[in-house]
């Protein structure tokens, strides 16, 4: 049996390597954990270790199983157990740090794309088509000129 063992320096890794991958820099990680930012890139860096409270607030704020925090094991995981995807966290992070107006163009483009990606018959593309008063589908957009 293998016996697990607690590595600063890899649960620092773990941490930039999510938060970089969420696009915030250390600050804003540092601030919505409420805690300063020295001590953040601490943890990050791997030269000190952290509270429970600490790793239960880095867990939830990342998405990620405490399993996975301190020993890389597992999947990252949301609050009701379900797998996470990192990519879907990615989009959310990068969406939220823009206004209302620049995220419908964003989601008209993502739109776009997945129908141009798509194997789709021509049948359904019918149906994803841009209705008269500029809204796709069923997806209630405002109008952006």
């Amino acid at each position: 049996m293998q016996k697990d063992t607690y590595d600063r320096k890899a649960v620092g890794n773990r941490i930039r390597e999510n938060r970089r991958q969420l696009g915030i820099t250390m600050k804003e990680a540092a601030e919505k954990l409420g805690k300063v930012p020295t001590y953040y890139a601490d943890i990050e860096r791997g030269s000190c270790g952290m509270s429970v409270e600490t790793m239960l607030a880095i867990s939830s704020l990342y998405h990620m199983s405490l399993d996975y925090l301190i020993l890389g094991q597992g999947e990252k995981e949301e609050e009701d157990g379900q797998v996470y995807s990192e990519e879907m966290e990615v989009v959310y992070q990068l969406l939220n740090h823009v206004s209302k107006k620049e995220r419908l163009y964003a989601a008209k483009v993502l739109r776009t794309f997945l129908i141009a990606c798509s194997d789709m018959g021509a049948d359904d593309r019918k149906a994803e088509e841009p209705m008269a008063d500029g809204r796709m589908g069923n997806w209630d957009y405002e109008r952006i000129d």
